[in-house]
Parts: C-alpha cells; sequence; structure tokens
C-alpha cells in the first residue's frame, strides 16, 4: 500500500522503502494507522511526564527549604562550636562539584545505539557532540541520599547525525529546556540525572515521510569525577533515553528510540567567597 502512494505521489518513495519490514510484508492501513496512533500516544506522554517533572524540580527544593526554616530552631551562643576549624565540613560548606552559584561549561561526545518499542519503527543510530552551560540555582535540599542541587541547562547541539537505512540526515538543534539534580558529592563522586528538552533541525526529514524539525526530549542518568583544586574539573558519563519525533505533527509520526552514551569534560567556576 505504502508503494503504491508513493507511485501517485501521496507518499515519499523514501517513506515507502521505510514502511516494508524485514521479511518483505507491508502493513496494511489499519496497522500503520494503529501503530502511528500508539507512537503519537507515547510522544505526547512523554512531554507531559518531563513537564510534571521540571515542575516538582522548581516547587519540590523551595518548599523542602522552608520546612528545614521552620523546623531547625536558631542556635544560641552556647551551642556554637569552641573551635570551628576543628569540625568537618558540612556538604554545603565544601566546594567539591556544583554548589549554589556555580557556572558550569562543559563540551561533550556521544553515540546512540537504536531499540523498537512499535512494530515497524525505524531503526537508527545516533552521533552526536555539542556544549552546555549550566548555573546551579539552589543549595543542598532532601533526605539522605536524595539530597542534592537544582541546576539549569542550556545545550547547543551544533554535530547530530542520524544513520537511516538510505541516507544520514544532519540536524543540529539546541535544548532550552534542562534541568539536572546534582546529588551531594560523595568519596569525590557527583551522580545526577537530568530532565531534557529541545528540538532538531534536518537537512532532509528525520524519519522519512515526516518532518525536517523534530523534538527530543530524554532523560538521563549519570556521574561527575570532580578534580582538580577545590573539584573545579570534571569528567562525566551518562546513560540517557534519547528520543527524537515530530510529537504529532503529521498523521505518520513512529519516532526513533535510542540508548544514548555519552562522555563530558566541564569546568565549574565557584561563586567568589
Amino acid at each position: 500500500m505504502a508503494c503504491r502512494l508513493a507511485a501517485k505521489g501521496r507518499l515519499p518513495r523514501e517513506s515507502a522503502k521505510f514502511h516494508v519490514s524485514k521479511a518483505g510484508r507491508v502493513p496494511s492501513n489499519e496497522e500503520a494507522g494503529t501503530a502511528a496512533g500508539r507512537a503519537t500516544r507515547w510522544g505526547m506522554a512523554m512531554y507531559r511526564f518531563a513537564a510534571v517533572a521540571v515542575l516538582l524540580c522548581l516547587v519540590a527544593p523551595k518548599a523542602w527549604a522552608q520546612t528545614t526554616d521552620t523546623a531547625a530552631p536558631p542556635a544560641s551562643r552556647s551551642d556554637a562550636p569552641a573551635n570551628p576549624q576543628s569540625d568537618p565540613p558540612s556538604d554545603t560548606q565544601r566546594i567539591d562539584g556544583p554548589e549554589k552559584g556555580s557556572n558550569e561549561f562543559q563540551v561533550w561526545a556521544a553515540g546512540a545505539i537504536p531499540f523498537t518499542i512499535f512494530p515497524n519503527a525505524p531503526l537508527a543510530r545516533i552521533y552526536s557532540a555539542g556544549g552546555r552551560y549550566g548555573r546551579v540555582l539552589t543549595n543542598s535540599h532532601g533526605p539522605g541520599p536524595l539530597r542534592g542541587r537544582l541546576e539549569y541547562v542550556f545545550e547547543v547541539v551544533p554535530v547530530l547525525e542520524v544513520e537511516l537505512p538510505h541516507h544520514p540526515v544532519y540536524a543540529p538543534g539546541f535544548a532550552p529546556f534542562v534541568w539536572k539534580w546534582d546529588f551531594v558529592t560523595r568519596r569525590r563522586l557527583s551522580p545526577y540525572f537530568e530532565f531534557y528538552g529541545g528540538g532538531v533541525f534536518g537537512n532532509h526529514e528525520v524519519v522519512p515521510g515526516t518532518t525536517s524539525f523534530n523534538f527530543m526530549p530524554s532523560a538521563a542518568l549519570g556521574v561527575a569525577f570532580p578534580w582538580g583544586q577545590s573539584g573545579k574539573y570534571s569528567w562525566s558519563a551518562e546513560a540517557r533515553y534519547f528520543h527524537i519525533s515530530n510529537a504529532g505533527l503529521t498523521e505518520y509520526n513512529p519516532g526513533l528510540n535510542t540508548i544514548e552514551f555519552r562522555i563530558g569534560f566541564g569546568i565549574f567556576t565557584h561563586p567568589e567567597r
């Protein structure tokens, strides 16, 4: 069916090729419509989940700070330590990775391997490189192992190549909505997770039969390795769920689903004391 539509000019020939499964069977209109509908619903669910996560990241630190400020009584002069220099530094006193007011500058490179969620969905490897700027917005908040700081990040992706079966697509982009939670540094390790939203602009349709502009929501879990004086420099390694789709701008929207592995090198500039 996809081949007949391509012959009539209603569907690009690349899309027709893409609809043919490995076994040589062309999916019916009903199957294609069902898969496209599931993909669209999945994409919209991802965007809603990211929006809720961003809202929680914004509200939770302020709420926690208010509860801790009201619960803790002011320390009297008799409670102060006799020799403050002999006390071990707390996680808010120690400059060892991210802290409130820190600026982060990082360059990174990544490769992504594909996986399928829906039948007949396209598969493509993705290679990318870019840079980012981050600003740590809060002091450390949260209980126990979840204690950390909220960081806002803006990222540019000048290099992004999608290796489709018939030809590569070059799609640079940017991500203005990146919210990162930097866990408190322990044993010279700084774990983090982040939610990420941005867009890419391809020189061709990123998925044949869809659009050249696509969204790229993702979620990552990684760890940074601070080193140097006061943890100024940092290597990082992370695994990321990376999705590209047009969020239902076209009826056919299977999207690309990948697991991305990224390494980066960054510099933290700490606030003056």
